[in-house]
């Protein structure tokens, strides 16, 4: 008889299937065991924020900062932020070319440039040209300003000099509980305080409010856009003199077309994945000397990459191939939109060497022929993907004590790369 049909084989079979299975089980509750439950007890700081700037840049500026284009056929960008009465925090501070004034119930919301404290209020408050019997107010205030400079630099026609415009804003209370106020360009990191400063409310607002730094918005000016019609053509476009936005829907909109840090943020990360970037791109700092170097300098190393990282990510993707350069520090190192644009469009022309293929279906095409870069027009996958790209390596820690300070990032690039030595 054939030993494989011998009394008791297929019962072995069945024991050894049984066996398997109960393996696989063992190994699949061990990986959830280390990778989910085991860092909450053993290492929590692995699933905690870095950083309250983390938190607030997720949490508190992302969904209130919004992407869109100036004008309606336009590729110009303008960042928008959404302000929230008792929730965002303001500074109205004046600086060497910038006065503020205002009604007296509210002069005490200004900062003078002459302080060193910051004052915040969660007040819904915003800056605009001077209107009404501020006009005349503001002129005169001008005109002071310059009498005292001229006292200050009596020789300035003989030395060449050109004295210094005074922009003067005034200082009013909007209607109705949220507005629309004109935020920087290309911002990765925003504004924030952690010493020197006091919030004027009278009880905190928010419980961010009571963090150890705050995210805040600096002189609001509101946002207004006009309609126009030119032909055929009919349109919008932005206008410090035209209607107020009136409220998120309408910013939302088909027309307007403004979309939120945090979307596209969410929206990278997707075309990260489904794109394949984290076949040839890790994204993780290591602890090797290389690597900090690498993402950093000599005199100033980057982090290596922890955990708490990752924990706003949907997908998290640290990768073991590095057929690309690391991404993990990438905001830090390549902080320039432009470059992002030529790179996408053709690798090879922005890093010589590179075998990265274009992604030239994160442009469009432009019929009108009014872009000036041999680039197509960016479209929303490649500002998806940049705003993804900018979280990498810009929220460890507040700009106050990061890692970089003192460094101009686009000036450790150059280090990186070997054009400018370290002194």
């Amino acid at each position: 008889m054939s030993k494989s049909l011998e009394p008791g084989f297929l019962t072995k079979v069945e024991f050894s299937a049984l066996l398997t299975v109960i393996g696989v089980i063992l190994l699949f509750s061990g990986a959830v065991i280390v990778t989910l439950i085991a860092p909450r007890y053993i290492d929590p700081t692995w699933t905690s924020p870095s950083s309250a700037y983390q938190v607030q840049m997720y949490e508190i500026s992302d969904p209130h900062l919004y992407i869109g284009t100036q004008n309606s056929h336009g590729q110009d960008l303008q960042f928008v932020y959404h302000i929230v009465k008792d929730f965002s925090l303001l500074a109205f501070h004046e600086t060497e070319s910038i006065r503020i004034i205002a009604p007296k119930e509210l002069e005490r919301f200004i900062t003078k440039h002459d302080e060193e404290k910051i004052k915040l209020t969660s007040n819904l408050l915003l800056l605009r040209k001077p209107q009404g019997s501020f006009v005349e107010n503001a002129q005169i205030l001008q005109k002071k300003l310059r009498q005292e400079w001229e006292g200050s630099n009596k020789d300035w026609k003989e030395a060449g000099k050109i004295p210094p415009g005074y922009d003067v804003l005034e200082l009013y209370v909007p209607s109705g509980n949220e507005a629309f106020a004109i935020a920087p360009r290309d911002g990765t990191i925003e504004n924030w305080v952690d010493s020197n400063y006091e919030i004027l409310d009278d009880t905190p607002k928010q419980k961010y409010h009571l963090d150890v730094g705050v995210v805040y918005i600096h002189n609001p000016q509101e946002y207004r856009i006009s309609e126009y019609t030119f032909g055929a053509e009919k349109g919008w476009q932005y206008d410090p003199q035209g209607k107020a936005i009136t409220d998120l829907e309408e910013l939302k909109s088909h027309q307007l077309g403004f979309r939120s840090r945090k979307d596209l943020i969410a929206l990278g990360e997707h075309i990260y994945a489904i794109e394949g970037c984290w076949y040839c791109h890790t994204d993780q700092t290591r602890t090797l000397i290389q690597d900090v170097v690498l993402n950093g300098s000599e005199s100033y190393p980057a982090p290596p990459s922890s955990a708490n990282e990752y924990i706003y990510q949907q997908i998290t993707f640290p990768g073991t191939r590095r057929i690309g350069p690391d991404i993990s520090r990438v905001g830090i190192k390549r902080p320039s939109r432009d470059w992002h644009k030529g790179h996408f469009w053709s690798p090879k022309t922005a890093s010589k060497g590179s075998i990265m293929p274009p992604f030239q279906h994160f442009f469009d095409y432009d019929p009108r022929g009014t872009g000036t870069n041999i680039a197509g027009v960016p479209n929303y996958q490649f500002e998806a993907m940049f705003q993804y790209l900018m979280t990498k390596g810009t929220r460890i820690t507040a700009p106050t004590k990061a890692w970089w300070l003192g460094k101009d990032p686009i000036r450790t690039k150059e280090i990186i790369e070997g054009e400018r030595k370290l002194p």
